[in-house]
Formats: structure tokens, C-alpha cells, sequence
């Protein structure tokens, strides 16, 4: 197994239209179980306020969709599949551990539309549109660009 740090989590919130959310990491680890599924545990030391987000997840047994960054901000972040495996209270944080899976993530139909509803959602249309999407899709594209998804 091999250990990475986490430097920034993301979470599709199907709660709130697909949206895409920062969630401020305290801290992170992320480890490659290396046992040729894909699979990766996500350690995320995140504020209390996002309990009872989690929680319900939990007790739903729910998969969540996840951008992990590792090690550096810039680096492109892995997707992943991932349902929570604990939670744990801490005093001034919770620990959600969860147990996931990477998968495919070169530009497809489905994170094209993410992108194309996170700008809808920011009132662009018309030619403001295009060009922000263009934009957009050309740094998902290039693995050198910063995280496309900007910190809400």
C-alpha cells in the first residue's frame, strides 16, 4: 500500500443539482490499496457542520462521487466511486473514512454535462457560455491545468 496526502476533496451533491462542492479539508491521506482493483481508502478531517450530510450517506449505504487532488493543488484530480466506510467524531472535527475506487477520467459526456450545469448554474448563456465551457473542457483535457472546479 502507499500513502499520499490529500490536498483537496470534492463531492457531487445530487442533494443540490449534481453541484459540485469544495469540502475543507483539515486534513487528508489517501492510500492506494494496491490490490489491482482500483481500490483507495480516503481519510478527510472535515468541519462538523458536514455530519449530518455524511451520516445520511452512511446510513443509506450511498456511492458518492468524489474528486480527490494528491499531493499538490495542481495535480489533476482522481474520480472516484466511493461509499463511507466510518465516521468519526473528533472535538473540533469529524473523520470520514471512506473506501472507494478510481474510475475512468479523461473527458467524457457525463463530466462535460457536469461542467456544462455547474456554469448554467452560474447564469451564463449565449456566447459567454461557449466560451466559458470551451475554456473549461480544454483544461480538463490538459493534466497540467489546476482543478477546472473552483472553491465555493
Amino acid at each position: 500500500m502507499k500513502t499520499f496526502k490529500l490536498v483537496e476533496l470534492k463531492v457531487e451533491r445530487k442533494d443540490q443539482e449534481n453541484r459540485i462542492e469544495n469540502l475543507p479539508l483539515a486534513d487528508g491521506l489517501i492510500i492506494n490499496k494496491e490490490d489491482g482493483e482500483n481500490s483507495w481508502l480516503i481519510e478527510a478531517l472535515l468541519s462538523k457542520q458536514f455530519r449530518p450530510y455524511f451520516e445520511h450517506h452512511l446510513q443509506n449505504n450511498d456511492e458518492l462521487k468524489l474528486l480527490a487532488t494528491i499531493t499538490k493543488k495542481n495535480n489533476r484530480p482522481a474520480h472516484i466511486i466511493a461509499k463511507i466506510r466510518s465516521i468519526t467524531m473528533l472535538k473540533d472535527h469529524i473523520s470520514v473514512l471512506f473506501d472507494g475506487r478510481i474510475y475512468n477520467n479523461r473527458t467524457s459526456k457525463q463530466e462535460a454535462e457536469m461542467v456544462l450545469r455547474e456554469l448554467i448554474s452560474k447564469g451564463l448563456s449565449g456566447q459567454e457560455l461557449l466560451e466559458a465551457f470551451s475554456k473549461a473542457i480544454n483544461k480538463i483535457n490538459d493534466p497540467k491545468a489546476k482543478s477546472r472546479f473552483k472553491k465555493n
